[in-house]
């Protein structure tokens, strides 16, 4: 949402700024038969498509933006491109072509107000979604996007090449910007107010990274400050002077204020109400009945939070903002906390944003400790964080002194899997295979049961997901008893978990779970390693054999671990008469790995994916 366009468009009606002459790079509609005769991008052969030209300009004369876009399609996976979504803004239209080369002859589609979709956002704030025509292999795209003000962010470097991006923007005596610069890859020019990037490479994503917004070449804008004659305004000069203009703000401040419709609900929950948890318990469940749209946002959907509530849903911070407005009419100390979610990438540390701020929960004081509240996720406990919310850190709304809040997961994503199965001479399993999740790995559980329509299709999404698997029988318990582990107990024949080859009978311990290959592939690395959460699995298999069967060998106990017991596993197997015992271990005890522990932490996961694949050797007699 471009909160830096809201503001100027109110506060810069009377303020005149400089800018560039220089030659725009491109022309709306001038496509070159060079473009529609390319097949392939010779710098980067395996790209689906290329953006030959991002160009975009600030006209101080109108208080316009335009950008224009121009993107050539060379591979079926690249047809995604002509579906494009913008960020809100004011006053904004636009407009498309897509050119084709039919028989040697350019032809035009041009986009159509059908294929031209318009949300609103909050009052004139509107988000414009578009559908180009007539896309296929070869296909040349223009987008034009006009608004009033300025983007919040430019993007030199995006996830497919981008051969030319360039960026003017005016300078003026009246208001000044911060710009944050990110990313790893040099740009061509980078003068005061105009800067140019050339062949960039697309942004190649790599396993348990956080979001690509923290690593890709891009500019972010922030107004700092306004200054016209005897007018001054500090927009983000501090952390405080932010917060106190979100306090006037209609759809931040002004209905976080409007809290009178809450009383009678904290009323009745102080009356039934033992403890404090016991009320922090209820008020998350009340705010919950009103479900999230899936949208996030800093701001409120309406100007009056109850008319959002009475609708029994909202964004993010309908529902947030109004958990905090309950938890104060229950006397709790009790503050939103400002953030920017994970796909949303990280708030830097060093300046105030405005802008990058896209997300708002709740910090609550119990007992002298700090609580973090989220009421947006149904099937999650009310000291669970969502994690869309763990983005290292955040900013508590305060204008008096706004300190960092860590948002870093205190809970683990946890399992504890059970087997007890016996093997018979047919080479079946069968037995029992029992579940117990917690935390995270509970809420993913949760979330992904009620995903399906019920019990039975739930049971035969899994089936497919584990060829050679019958279930006989099942329980299913505590999927509505958030508060307590979920549980799911299977009665089970396992017909393809044992080979047998050349006379000798192959077993492999980690049965349905076992790692094959390593996640980590790459000889370097070059972003640091995010697993979001620690995480904790604990296996204990149990395997009876028939007596006419014999052991020949099985993997030897091995336990590793990183510097600091960072990252661990334990694997041990062990023979007790006629049955088979596997204990397995596996944790990771650190979230954020830098990119110089990469080395080590792929050779911890070689050793794992080596050891998974050792198996159990027997014979029959």
């Amino acid at each position: 949402m471009n909160r830096l366009s809201t503001c100027l468009f109110t506060a810069l009606i009377f303020i005149s700024l400089a800018s560039y002459a220089e030659k725009p790079p491109i022309k709306f509609g001038d496509v070159s038969l060079e473009d529609l005769k390319m097949t392939v991008y010779e710098a980067d052969t395996s790209a689906p498509a290329v953006i030959l030209c991002d160009y975009g300009y600030f006209n101080s004369a109108d208080y316009s933006f335009t950008q224009i876009t121009r993107i050539k399609i060379l591979k079926k996976e690249g047809y995604i491109l002509a579906n494009k979504t913008f960020a809100p803004y004011h006053d904004a239209y636009v407009k498309g072509i897509t050119f084709n080369l039919e028989n040697g002859r350019i032809v035009e589609s041009k986009l159509e107000s059908r294929a031209i979709y318009t949300e609103t956002i909050y009052g004139n704030l509107k988000r414009i979604r578009i559908a180009m025509p007539d896309i296929k292999a070869g296909s040349v795209i223009d987008i034009q996007f006009v608004f009033s003000g300025i983007p919040d962010v430019w993007e030199f470097q995006q996830e497919i090449p981008v051969k030319h991006s360039e960026l003017i923007l005016g300078t003026s005596h009246y208001i000044s910007f911060r710009k944050t610069f990110s990313g790893f890859e040099p740009l061509k020019l980078n003068d005061e107010g105009r800067w140019i990037a050339e062949n960039m490479p697309a942004f190649k994503t790599e396993p348990y990274i956080s979001s690509s917004k923290n690593y890709l070449t891009r500019l972010e804008f922030d107004i700092y400050e306004i200054k016209y004659k005897t007018f001054y305004d500090g927009y983000t000069t501090t952390w405080e002077s932010l917060c106190g203009h979100l306090d006037k703000n209609d759809y931040f401040g002004v209905p976080l204020h409007n809290s009178a419709y809450m009383n009678r609900v904290a009323k009745e929950i102080i009356s039934k109400a033992k403890t404090d948890v016991e009320k922090l318990k209820m008020a998350h469940e009340f705010i919950k009945t009103n479900k999230w749209n899936k949208i996030e946002s800093l701001y409120a959907s309406e100007s009056n939070l109850k008319w959002s509530l009475d609708k029994q849903s909202g964004n993010s911070a309908d529902i947030n903002l109004a958990l905090v407005q309950l938890l104060d009419k229950l006397e709790f100390q009790v503050s939103p906390v400002l953030l920017s979610s994970r796909d949303n990438g990280f708030l830097s540390p060093a300046n105030p944003s405005l802008s990058k701020l896209n997300y708002v929960i709740a910090k609550v004081n119990l007992y002298g400790e700090q609580l973090l509240m989220d009421a947006t996720e149904e099937n999650a406990p009310y000291g669970l964080l969502p994690e869309r919310c763990l983005n290292l850190f955040g900013r508590l709304y305060d204008m008096n002194k706004s300190d960092l809040v860590e948002l870093v997961a205190d809970k683990k994503e946890k399992e504890i899997i059970c087997y007890s199965l016996t093997l018979d001479d047919d080479l079946q399993l069968t037995g029992t295979m029992n579940f117990q999740r917690v935390d995270y790995a509970a809420l993913d559980f949760r979330n992904k049961y009620k995903s399906f329509s019920g019990k039975d299709s739930y049971l035969e999404n899994m089936l497919g997901e584990f060829p050679g698997l019958r279930i006989k029988s099942s329980k299913i318990e505590n999927i509505d008893s958030i508060y307590l582990p979920a549980k799911d107990q299977y009665e089970i024949i396992l017909k393809n978990g044992v080979d047998e080859i050349n006379g000798k009978i192959y077993i492999f311990p980690m049965m349905l779970h076992r790692l094959t290959e390593n996640p980590f592939k790459a000889d370097s690395r070059k972003y640091p390693i995010d697993f979001i959460h620690k995480i904790e699995k604990v296996f204990s298999i149990t395997i009876n054999l028939p007596d006419n069967f014999e052991i020949i060998s099985f993997p030897e106990t091995i336990k590793m671990s990183l510097p600091d017991n960072s990252a661990y596993f334990l694997y041990q197997v062990s023979v007790l008469g006629r049955s088979i015992q596997f204990n397995y271990k596996f944790g990771i005890n650190k979230t954020i790995f830098a990119a110089d522990e990469y080395f080590d932490l792929r050779e911890f996961y070689n050793q794992l994916v080596t050891k998974h694949a050792e198996p159990i050797i027997l014979k029959r007699k």
